[in-house]
Parts: C-alpha cells; structure tokens; sequence
C-alpha cells in the first residue's frame, strides 16, 4: 500500500508548496478534493482520501499561515494570492465539514470496523480555525472571486474558473452550516436550527444541481496529491482497498447525501409509532445504502442524551405511547392505580423501551448488521412478551376485583394489551430479519421454498394476531382524542378509532405480505420440480434417477443440519409456533400430489388475491385518512409492495397464456401449511423400498403377507408419482421453461420478483 514505484517518486518530485496557482488550477485541485470527501463518506479512510492532498496535510512551519485569507493592497500579483485567498480557504471549510463529519461518527452509533476508519492515530481538519472564521475565510475567497470574475476581458478561461470557484464556495458554506444546523445536539439546543438547516439544505442541492453536469476546466497539477501519503503515517490497521470516486460519481453520491439529509427533517414530523416504525423499515431498504455519517445523524437525532427528539420525552414514554397506540392505553390506568403496579409498569417500560429504540436505530445500521442484531434481539422479545403477559393479569385484576381469578388468563375476556403489543413487535422483527436474507443474498436457491414457507407462516400469525387485537379494542369503551398543546415535533395523541384502524393498516399489510409469500414459496417448490433450484445433496433429475436412487442413501442428516443452522434463531420461541425438520418432511407430500400447472395456477390466485387485498386497503385507508400526510405515508409503504406483487402476477399471466397445458387446466385445490419435499427423496425411499418390501412367500401367516403387499403397492405407487415428475420435469423442460428470481433494489429489495425464460 505504501511502496513507492518510479511513477510515484517522479510525481512526488513534482510537489512544491510556493508553486503559482492559477484560478484553474484550483479548480482541479478542489474538484479531485471533492472526489477525496465523496470517498471518505463512503467508508474509505483519510490515508484514501482528503490526507491525499499535500497542501491539506503540510506541515505547520510550511503552511502559510500568516497570509491565509490576507489581501494585500495594491497589485494583487504579488505573493501567491491565489493559493491564500482561494485554495487554503477552501481546504479549511473541507476540513470543517470532515471535523463536523467525524465529531458525528463519534456518537457511537456505528461499528468502526464496519463503516468508519480513520486509519492514523491523530485527526487533522485545521482545528485552530473556529466557525467564525471559516465562514470569514470563505467570505474574503468569495470576495477576492468576484473581482476575478468582472476581468473576463484580459483572461476569460480564468474569469470562468473564478465564476465556477465563487459557486463551490457558496455551496461550500451552505453545506457546512447544513452540517452545524442539522446535527443533533444542535436540534436539541435550539429547535430553530432545524428551519435553518433546512433552508441551507435547499441551497445546497439547487447549487449542486446546477453545477454537477458543468464540463471540466481544471488544470491538472502535479505532485498535489500523494495517493502513497500512508507511508508517512503510523496506522491503525492496514487500510482496506478502496477505489477514489470519479467526478460523474462524486457528484451522483453527494446528491444521494442531501437527500438523505432531508429525511431528518421527516424524521421529527413523524406523528405516531406506527409511522415511525414504518420510516425506519423504508429507510433500512432505501437504496442506494446510506452513507454511514447519514445513518449516524438519523440514529443521534431520533435518540439524544435518553430523550427522544420527535417526542421529547423519555424512551419509556415512546414504549408507553407505542402500546397506547394499539389500544393498551387502559392498562397503564390500571397499573398506576398501586404503588406495586407502577413500579413493575415502569419496569417493563424501561425494558421495552430498550428493545425498541435498539431495534429501530438497528435499521440504520448496514443490511448485515441490521439482519444480525434483528435476529439476537428476537430472544429479548420473546422474554418481554412472557412478562408482559404476568403484567397484563396482574393490571386485570386490579381493574376488575370482582372478578374471577381464571377470568384474568382468558383471552376471550383479558385482551392482554402489553403481551400482545410486544407479540406484533416481535413477529415484525421476525419478518424484517427473514426477508433481509433475501436482500443479502444469505439463502441458497434450493432454501427458498423452506424461507418463504415458514415466512407465509409468521404473516399468517401476524395477520391472526392484528384480527384479535382488533376485535378486542373494538369492545372497550370509546376512549377520546386528546389534543394537546406541545412542541412542533411531539406526536399527535389518538383515539380508540384511530387505534383500531391502525391495527386493520397492520392487519392487511401482513394479510398481504402472507399471500405473497405462499406464491413464492409455490413458485419455489415448482423451481425444486423442474431442476432449476437444487440442494447440494439432490443432483439427480433425470430418467436414470430411480436406478441411481436404489444404490445411494439418502443424506437426511446433512439436510436436517442445513435446516436447523437456517432457523436456528426461531426454534425454541414460545410463539408463533417453530418451525421443525419433521414438520417440513410430514406435511410437505401435500405439494407432491399436485402438478406443476396445479402448482402455478395456485400461486397466480395467491398472488391476485394480495393483489386485490392490496387494493381494498388502500381504498379504506384513504377513505379513513384524516390527513394527506397520512395517505402519503400509506402509500409509500403500499407502492413497493404493490409493485412485486403486481410484477409477479404479471410474470404468472405471461406463463399461462404461453403455456396452452396450464391454460387449460382447471382451477387448482386450496393447499394450505404444506411444505415443499424435495423431488429426489420420493424416488430414493419409493425405490427403496420396493426391493425391501416385497412380499415373504416362506411365511405361513396371512397377516404379515397382507401388510408387506400393502407396503409394497404403497412403495409402487410412489415410484410411479416419481416416475410421473421424472417425465413432467421433462416435458416442461423440452419446453423451455425456466425459473429466474431478481430483487428490484428501487422499489422493495427484500422481496423477489420471479420470471418464467
């Protein structure tokens, strides 16, 4: 990384501090300092990126400090005024934005070895300048520019170049009070900052917007940069490799970055839980990825100094209030009527609080990240939720002394408002770590059945779950909008209707989530049929498969590993029900009666009822939506959705009308909570046991005679159903028929898109 070649020393030889810039030299030297920036946001070291540039990393005694920012009077020729009143202005606003930067990635909230790196032991971004005089710096630059620019006449090429650098300094300037305005403790100081930062944020992106697509007029200087600068420095660790961005895609980075920023200011507009929890589930999928400074300011400014921001209040109240939010208000009455009952509602609080918050600024972490602390966090849940519900009975009978002690356990009469809120917690985090796999690419193809299978189970759940809670907040009596005066971000409080409609929202979203999921997980079993997804231990899918099959053992401990190591995080929860190997080989022969077409047919009239449920939904919320925003914020979790459903249903019209056998075939049979057996293990065990079974003539008893040709006409008739997949593979094979899978990463990531080849 740091061994110089002949190159490198040629260009080394060409650095000199007292060189004579001109206008376009600085051009060059701030744009290729723009590349360097875009490169640090995205996860490069300093050694990569700004460190580069020798006129940022000069020694003390070599930079000249005394005449930085310094107009002289009369001709302005003399001294290298371009180099002080332009480039070291400008390197120390880049400095400050870094020092803004990187007192962000400080917070804590990533993982440095992950995301952020600095690769030197001691951080340099010109420290001794305060605010103040950056921003005078930029004003004498700005200043010194403007003249430049009236002498078009004597010099147009750097009359131009001073137009270009006057903009860059404007933006400049714009962009670090975006950093000062928009960080979180700032916004916590002086909530005004926020309608600042917001305006600055809009200069910025009409500046870069005008200027990105501008051609290059720079001049290239030599020995600027010393992309070898890490022999110079002691390191950390060895610096990862990393490729600089060019100029086109500096640019397409930075407008990404100030449309990521914007979502802070959507960040403490949220109203409610709900919404909350739905903006950081958009945001852990947008794409492309945020840059890890974007994510670290999103997490500090949802959660600063234990007080939520959008709601100002503890993060036990955000638990409180999210609980509220789905008809739980009633409980925290009952439970502060003792002394015994506050302190163990304040308990839980406090431990759902943590999960909470830990889980939502988790989705601001990388996608590996977020899938890993999702999945250790599901054992807290499934904890919280045993907890909750000894909670639950205990503020029952405080609510109803009168009452009968069994009445309490009954979830006909006690609707369990905490246990039950924690139980949606903990099925959505389910959801959320299952199909981040697929965004990751984590599962193997011949997995994709099993995944899909057990994920149509938790939305099932999930949906079961919503209908109930439902229907018990629709029994409590009607509980009353309470409007509050408060601060510009506080959530807006709710009623009992507005409870019971966003339990219906969470409701139809996993009702439809469910449906998706049984037709890829038919799609998939069809994939696993035709040979197109196949295990490591199932090679075999043609004619000689039955005569292999006889001679070879079946490998059912190395697949009940592989299942095992795949749901290993979902095993010994307490609810909804685990998913088990034996469970998966008894119920998955459902599927293997049915057809291929059968199979298909089955998962467009899943697919087209998500389709339509998708649709009603929409319908009734924005039937039922008080507001625009609330629609808005509907929408955008209905139209990725929507778009793989309507992809996929797209994709299964297309095989029908090309396929004339599949068109002709009738409706399919309802198959529900089977799961998908692979092809190979029917011929293996039909052979198989036709040469074990066959009947003892010797034997004097009836009885046994009688089983063994039951067993043998079962074993036969497994081998011809094998013997007809063997020929259906086939004929859809010689028809060209082929299964491919893709995620659209600008619309929903997590969730496949197939189509028929």
């Amino acid at each position: 990384m740091g061994m110089l070649t002949r190159e490198d020393q040629a260009q080394i030889a060409l650095w000199d501090m007292d060189r004579r810039l001109t206008l376009t030299d600085v051009v060059w030297i701030m744009d290729q300092m723009f590349c360097c920036e875009m490169t640090l946001h995205h996860s490069a070291s300093l050694l990569q990126t700004i460190y580069t540039c020798n006129y940022f990393t000069a020694d003390d005694d070599l930079v000249p400090r005394e005449t930085i920012g310094r107009r002289r009077s009369g001709d302005q020729s003399e001294g290298n005024a371009v180099r002080d009143l332009v480039l070291y202005p400008m390197l120390i606003a880049v400095g400050a934005c870094c020092a803004r930067v990187w007192r962000e990635y400080q917070n804590d909230n990533l993982y440095p070895d992950e995301d952020v790196h600095s690769g030197v032991l001691a951080l340099r971004f010109f420290d001794e300048y305060t605010l103040g005089e950056v921003y005078g710096l930029l004003d004498g630059a700005q200043a010194y520019l403007q003249d430049a620019a009236q002498n078009e006449a004597a010099d147009s090429v750097q009359a131009s170049a001073a137009k270009e650098l006057s903009e860059q300094v404007e933006m400049r300037r714009s962009w670090l009070r975006v950093l000062v305005d928009l960080s979180a403790d700032t916004i916590s100081d002086d909530p005004a900052a926020l309608r600042r930062g917001v305006e600055q944020l809009r200069i910025v992106t009409e500046l870069h917007q005008k200027n990105k697509d501008k051609a290059e007029i720079g001049t290239p200087v030599g020995g600027v940069f010393d992309r070898k600068c890490m022999r110079k420095y002691p390191t950390l660790t060895p610096v990862r490799p990393r490729e600089l961005l060019t100029r086109i895609e500096a640019h397409e980075a930075f407008s990404h970055i100030l449309t990521d920023v914007a979502l802070v200011e959507r960040l403490l507009a949220i109203e409610s839980v709900e919404h909350l929890v739905h903006f950081f589930l958009r945001f852990s999928r947008r794409q492309p990825a945020p840059v890890p400074y974007v994510r670290s300011l999103l997490m500090s400014v949802f959660v600063t100094n234990g007080c939520v921001q959008l709601a100002q209040q503890s993060v036990a109240g955000l638990a409180r209030r999210a609980i509220g939010e789905l008809g739980g208000a009633h409980v925290w009455e009952a439970l502060d009527g003792s002394a015994d009952g506050r302190r163990r509602a304040e308990v839980f609080c406090n431990d759902a609080a943590g999960l909470l918050v830990c889980w939502l600024k988790s989705l601001c972490q990388n996608a590996p990240r977020q899938r890993r602390i999702g999945i250790k966090s599901i054992g807290n849940w499934d904890a919280l939720q045993a907890d909750g519900e000894q909670l639950d009975m205990a503020a029952f009978a405080l609510a109803n002394p009168r009452m009968a002690e069994a009445a309490a356990g009954d979830p006909d009469v006690n609707a369990f408002a905490l246990s039950s809120w924690v139980y949606h917690m903990k099925l959505l985090v389910m959801e959320t770590a299952l199909l981040t796999g697929v965004r990751l690419e984590v599962y193997l193809d011949y997995e994709f059945a099993q995944v899909f299978c057990y994920a149509a189970q938790v939305f099932e759940a999930h949906q079961t779950h919503m209908a109930r809670m439902a229907r018990m907040a629709a029994q409590r009596p009607q509980q009353q909008q309470q409007q509050q005066q408060a601060p510009v971000w506080t959530m807006r409080a709710v009623g009992t209707n507005e409870c019971i409609a966003q339990i219906e929202r969470w409701q139809a979203l996993a009702a439809a989530q469910k449906d998706l999921a049984t037709s890829q997980w038919l799609v998939s079993h069809a994939g696993e049929r035709l040979g197109v997804f196949q295990a490591p231990w199932a090679r075999r899918r043609t004619r000689l498969a039955l005569e292999i099959s006889r001679q070879q053992q079946e490998p059912h401990d190395a697949q009940k590993a592989r299942f095992a190591l795949r749901f290993r995080a979902f095993m010994h929860l307490g609810s909804p029900a685990p998913p088990s190997f034996a469970g998966w080989l008894a119920t998955s022969a459902q599927l293997d009666t049915h057809a291929l077409g059968e199979l298909l047919l089955h998962a467009a009239a899943v697919v087209g009822e998500a389709k339509a449920a998708l649709e009603r939904s929409r319908r009734a919320v924005a039937a039922s939506s008080s507001t625009a925003d609330a629609m808005a914020e509907w929408d955008e979790c209905f139209r990725p959705l929507y778009f793989v459903v309507l992809a996929n249903s797209v994709s299964l019209a297309k095989l029908r009308r090309r396929s004339p056998a599949l068109a002709q075939m009738p409706q399919p049979l309802r198959v529900t909570g089977a799961l998908a057996l692979e092809y190979r293990s029917h011929v293996a065990d039909a052979a198989a046991a036709l040469v074990a079974n066959k009947p003892n003539g010797g034997s004097s008893s009836g009885q046994l005679r009688a089983k063994a040709e039951k067993k043998r006409r079962k074993a036969s008739n497994q081998a011809q159903a094998a013997q007809r997949w063997v020929d259906e593979a086939e004929r859809m094979t010689q028809s060209d028929v082929k299964i491919a899978w893709s995620c659209a990463p600008d619309k929903h990531p997590d969730w496949p898109i197939f189509s028929f080849l």
